[in-house]
């Protein structure tokens, strides 16, 4: 008998020392290797990567940080009272995250303003918890070096596509269908998300699904608002970058094309050798590459559709905004004329805070129409008919 209880014993014993050796413990910060680890060993991925550092301003998007609030004059209005209105700084490229959310004026509540701009902020949950998301953000960047790079798609383990981000695993919960992982390694950042109140957790509202509506209604049914707008009292919400959301459905979507194949197409070197691009950047800079796979249009042809489709959604955008602002104004007067009844003010907060949403669901968003463009228009309407709905509220 003691001999089978000091087998037992050894085995078990084996068995945690192996389970040490072939199962790595959780990733800490010091643990994470920046993308110059893998340079040499894949050259191709690291010179396209780094080519993320370039500044260029496009038709409709690119990465030169520009001013939004100088480049449209009407979000003094719309996020008046959100330091959005202030510094609102068109993003850079990946490698610029973590630089530049160090550097904005907006305020920083805590250390999960980290989570989408630094791969240590997985890091900081491993050794932490999910209290290193209220920690202080000042503090918890001093130990940050890493922007967004190889680890936040790989961990450590380049060719191993994989969802580093707690918070988009735990949305997924409540998602019955299966996505494809080419638009879940993007979608961990690349949607709408708000930090809880209390613990500062950074929370993806996809309880009711993950469309704008659905998204929308659960948010408002948490009780979480972002800002009270100063001119006409609305608590409003503030969208954060939805190009998952706003993808999902599109016509690409539906052909089964991933955000991985138009981002990240698979390019040739000077030796003929195939590699994935990590230059994360509009397709219309490598048409043939990302496009002409499927499409049968010249290059020249591609560009010029494309930009007519996101022309089109821009220029109703700002209709849109103008449409807002006007509402917005007009409400103010109201409001001061003290002869408002307080049912009419509560519907017409409620306009404006369904018309708000709207609106920012696509001015926010990197495609600029582009990823679903019939979503963008729908939904854009929907905005201008809610102010409308307001400015005759308040006329009558």
């Amino acid at each position: 008998m003691k001999r089978n209880l000091f087998v037992i014993a050894f085995l078990v014993v084996v068995s945690i020392i192996l389970l040490m050796i072939l199962v790595p413990g959780p990733i800490e910060v010091d643990d994470i290797l920046p993308a110059e680890h893998w340079a040499e060993e894949y050259p191709d991925q690291y010179e396209s990567y780094q080519r993320n550092l370039e500044m260029e301003r496009t038709t409709f998007g690119g990465s030169e940080p520009y001013q939004y609030p100088e480049e449209y004059p009407f979000l003094e209005t719309l996020y008046a009272g959100n330091a959005f209105s202030q510094d609102y700084r068109r993003s850079r490229g990946h490698p610029y995250a973590l630089e530049d959310v160090i550097n904005t004026e907006r305020p920083k509540p805590a250390a999960s303003c980290l989570s989408c701009k630094s791969s240590d902020y997985v890091g900081m949950l491993n050794e932490h918890g999910s209290e290193a998301a209220a920690m202080d953000f000042d503090e918890m960047s001093e130990i940050a070096v890493n922007p967004v790079s190889c680890f936040d798609c790989h961990r450590n383990e380049p060719g191993n596509p994989v969802v580093t981000r707690t918070h988009l695993n735990e949305a997924l919960e409540h998602i019955e269908e299966g996505i494809d992982l080419g638009n879940l390694v993007c979608g961990q950042c690349h949607i709408e998300y708000y930090l809880h109140d209390d613990t500062k957790v950074v929370s993806v509202p996809w309880d009711r699904g993950y469309n704008a509506w659905a998204v929308e209604e659960e948010t408002l049914a948490r009780g979480h608002v972002d800002w009270v707008h100063p001119l006409t009292g609305a608590e409003l919400l503030k969208v954060q970058h939805p190009e998952f959301e706003t993808y999902m459905g599109s016509i690409h979507d539906r052909a089964g094309v991933t955000c991985i194949d138009c981002h990240m197409p698979e390019m040739v070197n000077e030796e003929g050798d195939t590699y994935s691009s990590h230059h994360w950047t509009s397709p219309l800079k490598h048409v043939e590459a990302s496009c002409l796979g499927c499409h049968q249009e010249t290059e020249e042809e591609l560009i010029v559709r494309t930009e007519e489709v996101q022309g089109e959604v821009y220029e109703k955008t700002n209709r849109a905004a103008e449409m807002l602002v006007e509402f917005i104004e007009e409400f103010e007067d109201a409001l001061d004329s003290g002869e408002l009844s307080d049912e009419v003010i509560e519907q017409a907060r409620e306009y404006h805070q369904r018309a708000m949403w709207r609106w920012d669901f696509v001015f926010v968003e990197n495609g600029t129409g582009f990823h679903n463009s019939a979503f963008a228009m729908e939904i854009l309407e929907e905005a201008m008919e809610y102010s409308q709905q307001g400015l005759e509220l308040i006329q009558n």
